[in-house]
């Protein structure tokens, strides 16, 4: 039953964040904590999902929530029992954003001891002329990202040359170098545990 409260909220995310959110969702219910508050866990469940990372593991995850309401109680509770509540459940994020916080700063703390797995980080390289395709992102506006390929495409034909066709520049290179060395300094430190 308290789930209906996150389900719109959850059926807005993508894939990762949404199995991790149900999972936590499922662990919330199973938890003999979540008793006698469900509406709060869920309200506050609710608020926070767009905005926070899921790095944690579920348990230390659902181990901050119920500490958060346990030391938070009078002020969420002041929060939810107010006319500007009824009228904007958003008011909440007054007292829950100290909650993304406390999120935010153990995942921080857990990626600096090497404790959370990321991957590579993403390259993105602009180069003069630049073109439309280089600046947009494909998940963002894919209507848009489709145009900029076709007028790429269509420029490339009319001029019969791809403007940047001179190779790769020294910072693509050193790029390249860097990474390179990274992942083969990662190698080795993996073979050494």
């Amino acid at each position: 039953m308290h789930r209906k409260i996150i389900e719109k909220t959850i059926a807005s995310l993508p894939k990762d964040k949404m199995g991790y959110f149900e999972a936590v969702a499922r662990q919330l219910e199973n938890d003999a904590r979540f008793e006698h508050q469900g509406n709060i866990v869920f309200s506050i469940l609710k608020d926070i999902i767009p905005d926070t990372p899921i790095y944690l593991d579920k348990d230390e995850f659902v181990d901050l929530l119920f500490d958060f309401i346990r030391y938070n109680n009078p002020a969420i509770r002041g929060v939810m029992y107010s006319r500007p509540f009824i009228h904007d459940p958003h008011v909440l994020r007054t007292v829950s954003v100290n909650l993304i916080s406390q999120i935010i700063a153990r995942s921080l703390e857990k990626h600096e001891l090497g404790e959370i797995e990321t991957d590579d980080p993403s390259v993105h390289k602009l180069t003069w002329p630049y073109r439309d395709t280089d600046v947009l992102d494909p998940d963002d506006d894919p209507e848009e990202w489709l145009a900029a390929i076709q007028r790429s495409e269509l420029w490339k034909r009319e001029q019969k040359v791809d403007r940047r066709k001179s190779g790769l520049s020294r910072i693509d290179d050193k790029a390249m170098a860097l990474m390179t060395e990274r992942n083969d300094r990662k190698a080795k430190d993996d073979k050494k545990k």
